[in-house]
């Protein structure tokens, strides 16, 4: 020290500055936490505020003063003085207000150049520490001091008693400075600062930002919040935590201002395939019109955009519970304004009815009969017209998160043209594509024969043998002898057929 102050004046009286302002934070963080730890011995030697306050007045008056007006003073241990004292009275009651009102008002930069003032109760004490930073904030020509912006905002909002207007006067006051208007998180990073230091504010200050969000029900903001985040993962600590909580909350916010309600897929376990399908489809026609509007549409169009900037990030599952419960409401919402299902169809063989195929004449009772011939009666059992015992109830996650997502599609895609006429396919297989010719494609191919030159073809084949005349009736005729030679033998070989040695057995001891 003894070399410095023979080399350097300036660099003496930097490095006093530098080792009471890092002295005094480790004396506040020892006054903050000595309570917590389980060693009697730190417990026992926690600083008294007086030794904390003691270093920071001494930091600022060692603090390098400016050369000349266009060099910015340093604010860093005035900010640092005023926000210890405001946590000392109004936290941790180390300190009583009027105390540190009185020692605030002898400093550089007091309020009414160190007047005396009184203070009463704590809404003076808030008022008196708002327009001290106020202040500072003035001498802060260049906007860098960050700190003092978030510090103002904590001040005006108190979490544990959250109201709208000291949550939209303190959002305000991070949009002033912190904060864009487009939600771009503005925080200046000096030369000294220690490595990461800057992402730890980042992440800070969209936390509290989100909760005054959240408080002031700000959709719109939230949403242009969580796309920069999204967009700057190496600016934020803790980036995969953060960009959870930015999904959990724009969800939430998502649920309470479209009212979307939490389990609604519940609705999925008693409805059967064909209802979901029935229904499905009655949902999409209903979207696919230009003028449908629905809260539940926006919400999952929303959640949709919102599974899509995450891209595989986290597990979706929060994001896909919101899918499912906004698709779920839209479902009750047509179910409720459509007519009624058509009744489940029965399975029918042939086009014939169960009563009517148990009482034809293959009947169970027409073949079973007696010893004696007589036929025995059969109780005929007639299947049930109410098959909803043997129907599959429920609709999987998976199944609904995809018609949730077509839905949503449907919205921002227009509807497909229908399926040209056959007269169109005819029409261009006859004409064929561009670059092609009759004896092959334009790469060599073999050529791909059209519709219209095969029925070319057949007509082409059928006048050829109307000339032969008396050859092709001969062949047809030759033909006919054939099948029928073949039926002869088809019926004489019937699966059917007699046992041999049959013929010489009496009939009428066969059941003898």
């Amino acid at each position: 020290m003894d070399v410095c102050d023979q080399t350097s004046t300036p660099y003496t009286k930097l490095i006093k500055f530098r080792t009471h302002f890092m002295l005094g934070k480790c004396l506040w963080k020892m006054f903050r936490f000595a309570d917590d730890d389980y060693d009697p011995r730190a417990r026992a030697s926690k600083p008294t505020i007086d030794a904390v306050l003691k270093e920071f007045l001494r930091a600022i008056e060692t603090c390098p003063k400016p050369r000349d007006g266009r060099q910015e003073p340093i604010i860093e241990p005035h900010y640092k003085l005023v926000s210890i004292v405001y946590k000392a009275v109004f936290h941790y009651g180390a300190l009583e207000p009027q105390s540190g009102a009185d020692l605030l008002q002898k400093q550089q930069y007091s309020m009414n150049k160190g007047a005396t003032v009184t203070i009463s109760n704590a809404e003076d004490w808030k008022e008196f520490i708002l327009n001290h930073l106020k202040i500072l904030r003035g001498v802060d020509k260049q906007h860098w001091q960050h700190r003092m912006v978030s510090r103002v905002a904590s001040i005006l909002f108190d979490e544990s008693q959250p109201d709208f207007a000291e949550a939209a006067a303190a959002r305000t006051e991070f949009q002033s400075s912190v904060f864009t208007k487009t939600m771009q998180v503005v925080v200046w990073k000096p030369d000294a600062e220690r490595p990461g230091r800057h992402c730890v504010y980042m992440e800070r200050y969209v936390k509290q930002m989100m909760k005054l969000l959240w408080i002031t029900n700000d959709k719109e903001n939230m949403e242009l919040l969580i796309k920069r985040v999204r967009k700057k993962p190496n600016e934020f600590f803790r980036f995969a935590q953060l960009w959870a909580e930015c999904c959990t909350q724009y969800c939430r916010i998502i649920r309470r201002s479209f009212d979307i309600q939490t389990s609604m897929e519940e609705l999925f376990r008693t409805v059967t395939p064909d209802d979901f399908e029935v229904l499905s489809e009655r949902v999409n026609s209903w979207a696919a019109n230009p003028t449908t509007s629905h809260p539940a549409l926006t919400a999952l169009h929303e959640a949709i955009e919102l599974k899509k900037l995450n891209s595989n990030l986290m597990k979706s599952t929060i994001v896909d519970d919101l899918i499912n419960d906004a698709y779920a409401t839209v479902y009750v919402h047509i179910q409720k304004t459509s007519g009624p299902l058509p009744p489940p169809a029965i399975p029918q063989l042939d086009g014939e009815s169960s009563a009517a195929r148990s009482l034809g004449p293959m009947s169970l009772n027409n073949l079973v009969m007696d010893m004696n011939g007589t036929q025995i009666s059969v109780p005929v059992t007639v299947a049930s017209a109410d098959s909803s015992s043997r129907r599959k109830y429920g609709i999987s996650r998976r199944e609904i998160l995809k018609q949730a997502e077509t839905l949503a599609n449907r919205g921002i895609d227009s509807v497909r043209p229908s399926r040209p006429a056959p007269e169109a396919v005819v029409s261009r297989s006859h004409n064929g594509p561009p670059g092609r010719t009759k004896s092959g494609s334009a790469d060599g191919t073999p050529r791909v024969q059209s519709e219209r030159g095969g029925d070319d073809e057949a007509e082409g084949q059928g006048e050829d043998e109307a000339e032969d005349g008396d050859e092709v009736e001969d062949g047809d005729e030759q033909d006919t002898a054939e099948r029928n030679d073949m039926a002869d033998d088809a019926d004489d070989e019937s699966d059917l057929s007699d046992v041999e040695g049959m013929e010489d057995v009496d009939e009428s001891t066969i059941f003898a």
